[in-house]
């Protein structure tokens, strides 16, 4: 044998072969998915006020952990440490509370093209990190701060080194481990959630694949789960040793799936307007594949060659919507940790659809550009979620705007993928969404009195001083926002106990209760909504024979007992 040769093991040979570097394509590719998704949801970030729902009751939170240094006491708080630490750097703005979750959104949009990449190389990552990035439902709810977002950041980050594991043999003890570190964060945000939803995923795969067995059996090595009790344990040690809390109460609050999280329940939407309001997240993907899927389906799915790459997308999907049509308080953006999956799926199908059900897609995405600036135009708007037909009506510039930029968009795209190039026709249909993306976000913002009780507090904090107070009837969800713009905490009124919420007082008052808190001499607002105006203007005439309206805002109205 020749001085200075060796000789080569088996996996250096066969498993794991040497690769080019990637082309200096694959990196602008991704520095532009990342460039315009930072100036799409950074540069949106302060455009409106902090809005009622989750997005207050976060804001709030994260607030009180900065002004008493104290956690909330048996939540997953990855949300509000993130928020508390961009209060930190940026100070208390309603930018600042959407920080972590555009760095979220970014960062999802980039695991979703780096998840395509190793699936099927990166122009598929290309095309489903830019459908993840410009279909409405992430324009508007990628630009809120919701634990959805951030747990579907962890959830992709965990699918991508477990793909990168099941690929890489020589790293995959590597791989494998960070799966288990970004399932802790994902169960310091939503809690045992973060380990069901992505162990149903790989169960899923393994049944139909021999070598995802053997291969994932590496995930149950001890390193892995010990990391994982390592980052978490101490939090619940913590909440145990330092927090009067029932085991019950931490259990249902971090051990029941699909339910564990820090904001109180919600009354959820009915099933049909879920999958209505899914159809408009998901424009315009959904209509580009639609014609592939109804008419050449078997092309579509292959199901004589259906592989890895092609079942992480549908059990990725089926885990995360599936089981939301069961559960009675899912709302419109509880879907959000799979929209990745369903980018991923829809590239795939994407490419696969033969070049004339490409054009009959997009002619369903030109006849819905065309339809929405003709009811325009005729003075007849449709409803564009999350406004409604009356709220659009003042808008009709604006709705014929984003009607043209979608037609144009999709007429240019019909004439390139004529030409045979089906991934920059995609990319110039879903590069049309973005200027209807800002000017919802715009809209959103100019309609800010609807989804927030910022200038209510904005009217009445000069006149509260030092004794004054506020009453809230109502839901602490609906009005959240409250516990982020005023310096005082909000007592609620209600005839029912309600959970207890950041920026209120523990406990409520009944109505009576609060009749008499107006004939106080100090400062008392009272905050209902306009379908209490009637009740309220009996009580406090009948006791005082004086109804003060202050101002109204969206769907409340501000009472007082100044004179």
């Amino acid at each position: 044998m020749a001085a200075g040769t060796r000789t080569f093991g088996i996996g250096e040979t066969l498993i794991d072969p040497g690769v080019l570097p990637p082309p200096p394509t694959r990196h602008a590719l991704l520095a532009f998915l990342v460039t315009l998704a930072a100036i799409l949801h950074i540069g949106t970030a302060p455009w409106s006020d902090v809005h009622n729902g989750a997005e207050g009751y976060y804001a709030s939170a994260a607030l009180e952990m900065t002004r008493s240094d104290v956690a909330p006491p048996h939540d997953p708080p990855l949300v509000q440490w993130l928020i508390a630490g961009s209060y930190k750097l940026f100070g208390v703005t309603a930018a600042a509370v959407r920080l972590p979750t555009a760095a979220a959104m970014i960062s999802s949009v980039a695991l979703t093209f780096l998840i395509g990449e190793q699936l099927a190389g990166y122009w598929r990552g290309f095309s489903a990190g830019l459908l993840h990035l410009c279909c409405l439902g992430p324009a508007i709810w990628g630009r809120i701060a919701t634990a959805e977002t951030i747990f579907a950041a962890t959830l992709e980050a965990v699918i991508f080194c477990a793909t990168c594991g099941y690929q890489q043999q020589q790293k995959r003890s590597i791989w494998f481990a960070g799966v288990w570190l970004f399932a802790a964060l994902g169960f310091l945000t939503k809690g045992i959630t973060a380990l069901v939803y992505p162990a149903a995923i790989f169960c899923f795969l393994a049944l139909p694949y021999r070598e995802v067995r053997v291969r994932f059996r590496l995930l149950l090595h001890w390193p892995g789960p010990l990391l994982f009790l390592a980052l978490v344990l101490p939090w619940l040690v913590w909440i145990k040793l330092h927090e009067q809390v029932a085991f019950s109460e931490i259990a249902l609050r971090w051990l029941v799936p699909f339910a564990s999280g820090n904001v109180p329940k919600a009354n959820g939407i009915p099933l049909s307007g879920f999958l209505l309001a899914h159809g408009t997240w998901w424009f315009p993907a959904i209509l580009l594949v639609l014609p592939g899927v109804c008419f050449a389906s078997r092309k579509v799915f292959r199901p004589h060659e259906f592989d890895f790459a092609d079942a992480l997308p549908l059990c990725w999907i089926a885990v995360g919507f599936l089981p939301l049509l069961f559960l009675p308080s899912r709302l419109e953006y509880h879907s959000m940790s799979m929209w990745g999956g369903f980018a991923l799926w829809t590239a795939s199908a994407w490419d696969r659809t033969p070049r004339a059900l490409r054009l009959a897609g997009i002619g369903l995405v030109f006849t819905a550009g065309l339809t929405l600036g003709s009811s325009a135009t005729a003075g007849y708007t449709l409803a564009l979620p999350p406004l409604t037909a009356s709220e659009w009506v003042g808008l009709r510039p604006m709705v014929m705007l984003m009607a043209l930029s979608i037609t144009v968009s999709c007429a240019v795209a019909a004439y390139v993928v004529w030409r045979q190039r089906e991934v920059l026709g995609l990319a110039l249909v879903l590069l049309g969404m973005v200027p209807v993306g800002l000017i919802t976000a715009e809209e959103i913002a100019r309609s800010g009195a609807q989804f927030s009780l910022a200038n209510a507090a904005e009217l009445v904090q000069p006149d509260l001083g030092k004794t004054g107070e506020v009453l809230y009837e109502g839901s602490p969800l609906r009005g959240s926002s409250l516990g982020f713009y005023l310096a005082r905490r909000v007592s609620l009124v209600s005839e029912n106990q309600q959970a207890a919420a950041p920026g209120f007082n523990v406990g409520a008052i009944p109505p009576a209760a609060a009749v008499e808190k107006m004939a106080e001499s100090h400062p008392v607002f009272l905050i209902i909504g306009k379908n209490r105006t009637r009740y309220w203007q009996e009580q406090l005439t009948a006791r005082f024979h004086l109804y003060h309206q202050v101002t109204t805002c969206g769907p409340h109205v501000v009472l007082s007992n100044l004179p």
